[in-house]
Parts: C-alpha cells; sequence; structure tokens
C-alpha cells in the first residue's frame, strides 16, 4: 500500500511543480484513498471478489492467464491495441456458433442481450446515458457524423483543433480544407498546444472544435474543461476522439463539458476492431447535430401488404428514431461487439481507476529505470497511460526489441519515438524486461 502511495506522492508532487493544484483526474481528484489499490501484487490480493478469473491463485496470474499472447512475448503497446483476450475471444466464438447453428440453446439470447445492453456498458464508462450512445465502425467516423451534421462548409463556419489531434483526423481535415471548408489547426510547441493559442483561433464562426483527449503520440492530456468553456462561451461545439481515453482513465463527458465524442473498442476496452462508439449529448440530437440518415424501416399501410389498412394512416408508416441510434447507419458488427462486450464486462470487475492507477504505478518505475542520458522523455501528464521517449537509431531499436520479443510502438518517420502504453495484465516484470533492452544492457 505504501508504494501505491508514494507513486500518488510523486504525481503530486510533479503537477504542483508544473504549476497545478493537485492531481486531477478527467473529471474528478486523485485521493489519497484512490491509490490505496495501486498494484496488483499488492493492494488486489485480499479483499476483492476476483471468483470470475476463475481458478484461485495469484490475481495477476489470473489475470494474465486471460491473454494467451503475453505467453509468447512482453507486451506493452495497449496505445496501438490491446491482445485479444479469452473472454473477448468468447464472444465471438458465442456470435459464430449463433451464425453456424441457429438460434436455439440460448444463442440468440446471448446476442440480444449483447446488442441490448452494449451501449449502456459503454455509457456508464464516459458518463453519459444510454440513449447518447451509437454503435460506429470505427473513431473517425463518429467524428465523420458530426462533422457531415454540423456542415460547416455549407454553413460558413469553421473548424478549430490543433496538432495533437488524431493524425488521420488531421488527414481528413486538410481534405476537408481543401475542399473549401475553414479548418484551423493550432501547432503547438515542444509537444504542447497552449490554450491561449487555441483560444486565439476560435470566434463567433467556429462550429466546432475537435480534439484528442489522449495524445496517441505523447500521451499528453487536452485541458478539455478549459478548452470546452471557451468554445462553449462562443457558440461552438466540442469534439473528442477519447479512444486513448475510454477504459483507462476515469472520464466524465458532463464535467468535461463534452458535446460529442468517440472510440473504438480495441484498445484500453479489450474488443477487436470495427465496434466504436458515438457519444451525442441528448439535447443535441436531431437539431444541433441534424439527422443525415434515417436508420429503421418502414411499415406498409396498404394492399397487399396488409389486409385491412388504417384508414388514418400514412401509406408508408415512418418512424424515426429518437435517440442516438438516429446516427447508426444500419447493421453493426455482431461480432466485434460481443467481442468488446465482453471486453467491457472484464473492464467493469477489474474497474477502470484500478487499471488507471496499476498503469501509473507501472510508468512511473519506467520513468525511473530508463537512461535518460540515451532517451529524451517528451512532456507528458502524470496521469497519463502512455509515456513516449526519442531516440535517434530507431531502426536499431526495432531489431533489438524484436529479437527481445518485447512490443512497444516505434513512430515517426524516423522511428525515433518509443511509445509505451502497459495495461491491466502487465507486471513490475514486463517494464523491467523493456528497460532493460532499452538501455541496451
Amino acid at each position: 500500500m505504501q508504494h501505491a502511495y508514494n507513486v500518488y506522492t510523486a504525481a503530486r508532487d510533479e503537477a504542483q511543480a508544473q504549476g497545478c493544484n493537485g492531481v486531477h483526474l478527467l473529471g474528478g481528484d486523485m485521493e489519497r484513498r484512490d491509490f490505496v489499490a495501486v498494484g496488483l501484487s499488492g493492494a488486489l490480493a485480499g479483499g476483492v471478489d476476483w471468483s470470475p478469473f476463475g481458478k484461485p491463485g495469484p490475481v495477476q496470474d489470473q489475470v494474465r492467464a486471460r491473454f494467451p499472447r503475453l505467453r509468447a512475448e512482453t507486451f506493452v503497446n495497449a496505445a496501438a491495441g490491446t491482445p485479444l483476450g479469452a473472454f473477448a475471444e468468447s464472444g465471438i466464438q458465442r456470435y459464430a456458433a449463433y451464425q453456424r447453428l441457429g438460434p436455439g440453446d440460448g444463442r440468440a439470447d446471448y446476442i440480444n442481450q449483447v446488442m441490448s445492453d452494449v451501449r449502456a456498458s459503454f455509457g456508464n464508462l464516459i458518463g453519459a446515458r444510454t440513449s447518447e450512445i451509437a454503435l460506429v465502425h470505427c473513431t473517425k467516423a463518429g467524428e465523420q457524423i458530426v462533422l457531415d451534421g454540423l456542415d460547416p462548409g455549407r454553413r460558413g463556419r469553421n473548424v478549430v483543433t490543433n496538432d495533437m489531434h488524431f493524425t488521420g483526423s488531421l488527414h481528413n481535415l486538410i481534405g476537408l480544407r481543401r475542399s473549401g471548408v475553414d479548418v484551423r489547426i493550432v501547432r503547438g510547441r515542444d509537444w504542447n498546444v497552449s490554450l491561449d493559442d487555441m483560444s486565439r483561433a476560435i470566434d463567433d464562426e467556429t462550429a466546432l472544435v475537435a480534439v484528442t483527449l489522449v495524445s496517441n503520440i505523447t500521451g499528453r492530456i487536452e485541458p478539455m474543461r478549459e478548452l470546452a468553456d471557451i468554445a462553449h462561451a462562443r457558440g461552438a461545439l466540442v469534439y473528442a476522439d477519447i479512444i486513448q481515453a475510454a477504459g483507462i482513465l476515469p472520464v466524465d463527458v458532463r464535467a468535461l463539458g463534452i458535446d460529442f465524442a468517440a472510440a473504438n473498442g480495441y484498445k484500453w476496452l479489450y474488443g477487436v476492431h470495427g465496434a466504436g462508439f458515438l457519444f451525442v449529448r441528448d439535447d443535441l440530437q436531431g437539431s444541433a447535430l441534424p439527422d443525415r440518415v434515417f436508420p429503421g424501416n418502414v411499415a406498409y399501410n396498404y394492399p397487399p401488404w396488409v389486409s385491412e389498412p388504417d384508414p388514418d394512416g400514412d401509406p408508408l408508416v415512418y418512424e424515426p428514431r429518437t435517440d442516438a441510434r438516429r446516427y447508426e447507419p444500419g447493421h453493426a458488427s455482431y461480432l466485434g461487439y460481443c467481442a468488446v462486450y465482453e471486453g467491457m464486462e472484464f473492464l467493469r470487475r477489474v474497474t477502470p481507476d484500478l487499471a488507471h492507477q496499476h498503469t501509473v504505478s507501472l510508468n512511473q518505475r519506467l520513468i525511473e529505470q530508463v537512461d535518460e542520458t540515451r532517451y529524451e522523455l517528451l512532456p507528458r501528464d502524470v496521469r497519463s497511460p502512455i509515456v513516449t521517449y526519442r531516440r535517434r537509431d530507431g531502426r536499431a531499436l526495432a531489431e533489438r526489441l524484436a529479437a527481445a520479443r518485447v512490443t512497444v510502438s516505434l513512430l515517426g518517420s524516423g522511428r525515433d519515438l518509443v511509445r509505451i502504453s502497459p495495461a491491466i495484465y502487465n507486471t513490475a516484470a514486463d517494464v523491467d524486461r523493456v528497460t532493460e533492452v532499452l538501455n541496451g544492457l
């Protein structure tokens, strides 16, 4: 327990040195009591019902046993996607059985439960209502629905973002700019983006401020609440890419002032590609964010479709969606949502708070051990699940990592950015192995 509190105090002291009054979570404060569970080898050992994880034994072993990939490699790369857990694989297999064998023996009941509950599961993670969650095939698809609905080009308004937004989103926004939309990309300095610079770019004609909550490059956390206040004061709405936050950081979209958000299920939600989520505030649905597709099916109200038509009804009965499902174009990846549903069930048992605290502890250990004379630690937020270093010999390092079966991400055109992102299944021994390879011992 004391080690856990030491991690908290280190984070607090670093935050205070950076001019913060405390260590703040995304929507609340990080107190000492929040850290008493840090470190699976310590605090998880007692007082928790771990029966869902199977046979008795050390909790960490039970968690790791759910991820077969960990037997072959040291995988510290959750920001790129978590390995497929046995629980998610089970969801996939149950869907496959439904397709192969039909709806009997409870197979249809399981699929119906997943598709009924999966929106609520994600909503609970981010402080949203079930009615505010739509299913989308990827994070960018969710962002595109927002852009299409607001249609800033047609309305002569602008979009503001910054160069810490997801690079795929920036690529899309530059394309919109070339098509005539006023897209303003604020450049950062030293891996950070000034709130003042963002404020200067936002004006009374800004339709949308679109940012990434947690940078996939450095782990930087956007000052979301402050940015949202600026945007809202000028009549703009706010979109956040939360794929690197949902499931690993405690997120409250209302406390953060977020109007729209999207994520995919294959990272910290322990699912697979193709099963994502879009959050749209209830009061914005169909008004500030108009419908561009109209999902559903008509009912015929004339012969020969019906023998007794309703004389007061329309020939084709149209019943529009009245919640966030109005933004879903059609069938979702049922297989994918079975996987991510089971991933979120796993996460519910672990809890995002514990996953976050465990990751903070491992990252602190990593930073203490990596040779800072050979690796430049990029500026980061102490709450972030991501740690990134810069080193010039990226290609040589890639060979050394591959030989050691250590999986991290090497980013940038020269592969000189080393991104490390532990998760709930990682241990101190994993971190030690990574630092051993990085330091070249």
